[in-house]
């Protein structure tokens, strides 16, 4: 089953765990490949979300670096300089001159 989150336009698929188990590799190769979301729902537990481990550690260094006022509010003054236009383009190879 799929559902749309309208929010953030992102389809993530539905499963039970009976399902999962019948199509473990189908399921894996849609979370790694095609990036996609997988709840599975679990009678009478907490469901569980699948996702590339990639997307996890993006995540979780996202939480990380928002985790403290003073780099939130650092990162926040960055985003804001950047899309008023008040920024200096610079190759990479200048970098180190």
């Amino acid at each position: 089953m799929l559902h749309l989150n309208v929010l953030n336009s992102v389809i993530m698929e539905t499963t039970n765990a009976t399902e999962l188990r019948k199509k473990l590799k189908v399921k894996l190769d849609a979370v790694s490949e095609d990036r996609q979301t997988l709840i599975v729902h679990r009678s009478g537990q907490e469901d569980v979300v699948m996702l590339p481990i990639s997307e996890y550690n993006s995540w979780k260094e996202t939480l990380y670096l928002l985790s403290t006022k003073a780099n939130r509010e650092h990162l926040e003054a960055s985003i804001a300089e950047a899309k008023s236009g008040a920024v200096t383009a610079i190759k990479t190879a200048d970098l180190w001159k």
